[in-house]
């Protein structure tokens, strides 16, 4: 196994270990993790058209979970991202396998345990018992796109409207438009494929038609989010889609005087959580695997981190202590213990 922390230097390295994977082979598959967002997506678009089109792959996209924000589907839908669920694949029709923005072995991928991955890009802190061919990594960079833009232009691919327009929504959307953990490089990257972007596909993209949950699930997360000190605590209990937690989480930080989000709802048979934060000392990925039962289970970054629960028993076992439980953690982790939370609306 090769671990390869990208720089700006180093890409004619990184193509020419791609050469040795790739020779005499024919096809990719590049699994992006469960629930993909515009990072996973762009990130799995931009590995597709540079392997397509400088080392003659057959590239197929796939994932597991859901496609269910409107912003994601739209993406896919208006830049023409071929994504196919990977509960169809069968694994031994692909020569080679990748993954992008996760990680094989990690709770938030459906990648199976006896499937071998052969490359990996990530901008996550690299697990311990992370295995493949050839590791790429840089967790100093805010999005995994940022890495694979910096490959496709190293080729000296030119960059096409739809995969430019992937490129400039995904940089925005996870680092909040640079504000968010961007480096000089997130940036230099979402200025070169700007202008090369659709304006009008970026705001179709930005500003979809949104279902009727989206706004059901910010109405429950209003009456039930609880207050402590710099802390909110928002329980949504029976939720269509793990990603709506990522949503409120996000409104809720931009209260006044809050630093902390902790957003939570039951999704089949897992309590999934959102973790966000307007701080840096303490790192997001670090408090939310205190509050998950297995750690696999639980990941991110400085600000913002996600994770989840699984229900044991069948699911037997008491929601409302699991729930508690976890907002007990959540308190105890900056040192509070028995925290009586007023309602946000209180």
């Amino acid at each position: 196994m090769l671990k390869i922390c990208q720089t700006p230097n180093n890409t004619k390295r990184i193509l020419q270990e791609f050469a040795n994977i790739f020779r005499d082979q024919r096809s990719l598959l590049i699994v992006l993790h469960d629930n993909p967002d515009p990072d996973a997506i762009a990130s799995g678009y931009a590995l597709k058209y540079m392997c397509e089109n400088v080392y003659n792959l057959k590239a197929t996209l796939v994932y597991g979970g859901l496609l269910s924000r409107a912003e994601n589907r739209t993406m896919a839908r208006i830049l023409n991202i071929s994504l196919h669920r990977i509960e169809s694949v069968r694994y031994k029709k692909f020569d080679r396998i990748a993954m992008v923005d996760s990680q094989p072995g990690r709770g938030n991928n459906s990648l199976p345990e006896d499937v071998y991955c052969h490359i990996v890009f990530d901008h996550h802190p690299l697990h311990a018992s992370v295995r493949a061919d050839l590791v790429i990594y840089n967790k100093s960079v805010g999005a995994t796109v940022t890495l694979l833009h910096e490959l496709v232009t190293a080729c000296e691919l030119s960059v096409k409207t739809n995969l430019a327009t992937a490129i400039a929504y995904a940089i925005r959307t996870e680092t909040q438009e640079l504000k968010r953990e961007a480096s000089d490089r997130d940036v230099r990257a979402y200025l070169s494929v700007f202008p090369m972007s659709s304006l009008k596909k970026l705001g179709r993209i930005a500003y979809p038609k949104l279902h009727h949950f989206y706004f059901k699930s910010l109405s429950v997360a209003l009456q039930c989010a609880k207050v402590y000190r710099y802390m909110i605590f928002a329980h949504l209990d029976e939720i269509e889609t793990p990603e709506i937690n990522a949503e409120i989480a996000d409104i809720l930080l931009r209260l006044q005087r809050i630093s902390w989000v902790l957003v939570t709802g039951f999704y089949r048979n897992s309590l999934y959580m959102s973790l966000r934060t307007s701080q840096t000392k303490i790192q997001a990925h670090k408090i939310i695997q205190k509050i998950v039962d297995n750690k696999k289970n639980a990941g991110g970054h400085v600000t913002f981190a996600g994770g989840r629960i699984d229900l044991q028993n069948n699911a037997k076992e008491n929601k409302e202590h699991i729930v508690e439980r976890t907002r007990n953690r959540f308190s105890a982790c900056f040192g509070f213990q028995d925290v009586e939370w007023r309602d946000l609306l209180e």
